[in-house]
């Protein structure tokens, strides 16, 4: 063959492969190239992830709205009821008049109100809080001591006869000599200005819904609460309070005003009727434990227990939609 034509050959075949390779290197780096009118336009492939746009807009024409919250207030004016007494904390051999007497509590009926706000955590369970406060006057039987100047020899006893208590005390007639004799104790009712207010956590249960026959529907309530008292010896009665025994010891306990502050559970039933889309009467009962026993300086001990009754309206402010 002639050197010329071979050298020549060899050249194209190196050549050729040249062009081969750096084709292959520069596609590693773009993908594809356009030359127009002389100008190379380079063309970089992106990978980007794919979507169904009209699925995507399904889902938003379809998106569920969170639905706003079902609340309202509530409102009732009631009763009361306090069963109240107070004792001897330092000598507790030594009773109270009331006590003394057989009657160990006495029962007060004082006008309370009730206001508050609530929203429905569940179907039939609702959340609230309300306030409920009262303001009455509570007294407790009290006595002074008849000791006759020619009441030497001291009281031998207490005893009650008619529901009244009388002392009975010897007297020296003649040196060393004694008899006894009788005379009654004055009782009289010692009055106090009490106010309370309580604020309970409420959490209501509806045992039933209501329906196109039944406008009725039955709930029971468990709530903590805290309790205050404030308690207001009344200007005209007396700044102590006489305990005693049959066996004729008695003790005079100072009185002063007091405040005091517990914890407690307050459980509740009650009953709804439904007047309109968005108001409905109601009746409830409430009960507070456990029972208050609060003692003040000198040792006297202040007992309470009390239930609410209350009737009144609920206004539902939001129905969710």
């Amino acid at each position: 063959m002639n050197p010329y034509i071979r050298d020549t050959m060899r050249y194209f075949c190196l050549i050729s492969l040249f062009v081969l390779l750096a084709q292959s290197s520069w596609a590693f780096v773009v993908s594809d190239t356009l030359i127009i009118d002389g100008e190379v336009i380079y063309i970089e492939e992106q990978s980007s992830p794919m979507t169904d746009s009209l699925n995507q807009a399904r889902r938003n024409d379809f998106k569920e709205k969170r639905k706003a919250p079902i609340w309202g207030f509530d409102g009732g004016y009631g009763m009361q009821i306090t069963d109240f007494s107070i004792s001897n904390q330092l000598h507790q051999d030594l009773l109270g008049v009331n006590e003394f007497l057989g009657a160990s509590n006495n029962t007060f009926y004082h006008s309370s109100y009730g206001i508050g706000g609530y929203f429905r955590a569940h179907k039939n369970i609702e959340i609230g809080l309300s306030f409920i406060g009262t303001n009455g006057r509570i007294s407790d039987s009290n006595g002074i001591i008849n000791n006759p100047s020619s009441s030497e020899g001291g009281i031998v006893s207490f005893y009650t006869s008619d529901n009244q208590i009388f002392q009975v005390f010897q007297s020296e007639v003649q040196p060393d000599v004694f008899e006894l004799d009788t005379a009654l104790v004055s009782i009289f009712s010692q009055n106090f200005n009490l106010k309370s207010f309580q604020i309970p956590l409420k959490l209501r249960f509806y045992v039933n819904d209501f329906t196109v026959k039944s406008r009725w529907r039955v709930f029971g309530e468990i709530s903590p609460v805290f309790r205050s008292f404030k308690m207001k010896t009344m200007a005209s009665s007396s700044s102590s309070m006489l305990f005693l025994n049959s066996s004729g010891s008695y003790e005079y306990l100072q009185l002063s005003s007091r405040n005091w502050q517990s914890y407690g559970v307050l459980v509740g039933v009650g009953s709804e009727f439904k007047l309109t889309k968005k108001l409905n009467a109601f009746f409830q009962a409430n009960w507070s434990f456990p029972p208050i026993n609060h003692i003040g300086d000198s040792g006297v001990g202040y007992y309470t227990q009390y239930s609410n009754l209350f009737l009144g309206f609920r206004m539902l402010m939001s129905n969710g939609k």
